[in-house]
């Protein structure tokens, strides 16, 4: 396949991922039928199958879409700080601020969400292990400057990202980011206190 053909076919399937994440946050997943984001491109539904198979094809891209604007976020703030004590807190402190404004944007699905809580994360596997593949590059760094002190990088990660996915929770129930912020400061600064080497 010609370069330029690929191009378009890639710009085209986030023409569609952006418009159907519109979609589906005005419908709902239910509602959102392949047909809704065919009329919203102005497109027929044959067409969208041409870059998707079919409609859980389009959401597991919708995930995957959202996961990566996450992760750059994510990437973007922990790059602007060189202490690893601070790197964690600001990657915390993102990802919830991240989060809310998901649920922010999906609210009219939320019991939808936790309908489809196991399919929504299998779908994110892929930012899961990029979230933990980037907590464990800062916990590394923290050891290497002699900061922290960490037996296991991988259950440390892995520990890190169950916690926040306690407060994803909250915020999935409604809690706004400034009514948690404050607890999920506290407890990242016992968490960073804990690992710091005294």
């Amino acid at each position: 396949m010609p370069k330029k053909s690929l191009k378009n076919k890639d710009e085209t399937r986030k023409e569609i991922i952006k418009k159907s994440r519109e979609v589906i946050s005005k419908m709902g997943y239910r509602k959102a039928s392949t047909e809704e984001i065919a009329k919203s491109l102005n497109k027929t539904k044959s067409a969208l199958y041409h870059y998707f198979e079919n409609r859980e094809e389009i959401l597991k891209a919708v995930i995957h879409y959202e996961g990566e604007q996450v992760k750059q976020s994510i990437l973007e703030v922990i790059g602007n700080e060189t202490n690893p004590r601070k790197k964690l807190e600001v990657f915390f402190l993102n990802r919830a601020k991240n989060v809310f404004k998901l649920w922010n944007f999906y609210k009219s699905i939320i019991e939808e969400y936790f309908l489809r809580y196991s399919f929504i994360w299998m779908s994110l596997d892929k930012y899961n292990t990029d979230e933990q593949k980037i907590l464990e590059n800062i916990l590394q760094e923290g050891i290497d400057q002699k900061l922290f002190s960490i037996p296991d990088i991988s259950l440390t990660s892995r520990s890190l990202i169950k916690m926040m996915r306690g407060f994803d929770f909250f915020i999935f129930q409604g809690e706004k980011y400034k009514e948690i912020q404050s607890d999920l400061a506290e407890v990242l600064r016992i968490f960073i206190d804990g690992i710091s080497k005294k």
